[in-house]
């Protein structure tokens, strides 16, 4: 797993929400705009709804562009000078996770990614591996700041083994 392929992939998720958020607002306001939506009475209230969600939209946009213009900024720290089994965790960290009770097998495709962010709540896919993104104050990725390489923790109903740290 490369990890300084996952900034331009994220990057390139964050586009695509903003991508979509602006087609939703623009439908949104053509919606809030439109000659068939004129209030016929008090009580027909289409338009105010569709100028409601047109709003909401926006304020989405604002919200991803915020996230964007965070990761873009974010310089992501890149280990590999062989100090990762005694560095602790931090924001930035990509971690693989492996079934403990795999005595010896071969686990890597039972390997789940997490990848500490500022931004969490997306998944990335690269080189055919999933990677969740956690923010740093999920409550997994407290768990996983106090923990190590070789450490294990309950995740869903089996324990897991910090395998890689980078």
């Amino acid at each position: 797993m490369n990890k300084s392929q996952l900034k331009p992939c994220l990057l390139a998720l964050l586009d695509q929400e903003i991508e979509v958020a602006l087609a939703a607002a623009r439908t949104a306001q053509e919606s809030a705009a439109h000659e068939g939506n004129k209030p016929e009475n008090q009580y027909d209230t289409l338009s105010l709804e569709a100028a409601y969600l047109a709003h909401g939209q926006s304020e989405r946009i604002l919200a991803l562009q915020q996230e964007r213009i965070q990761i873009a900024r974010w310089a992501v720290p890149l280990f590999g000078n062989g100090e990762e089994e005694d560095a602790p965790l931090a924001l930035g960290t990509l971690i693989g996770l492996e079934p403990a009770d795999s005595l010896g097998s071969t686990t890597a495709d039972r390997r789940r990614w997490f990848w500490l962010t500022p931004v969490g709540g997306r998944t990335l896919s690269l080189e055919g591996e999933t990677v969740q993104l956690l923010s740093i104050s999920a409550p997994l990725a407290k768990r996983l700041l106090t923990l190590g390489l070789e450490d294990e923790l309950l995740l869903g109903s089996g324990r897991w083994r910090i395998v890689v740290l980078s």
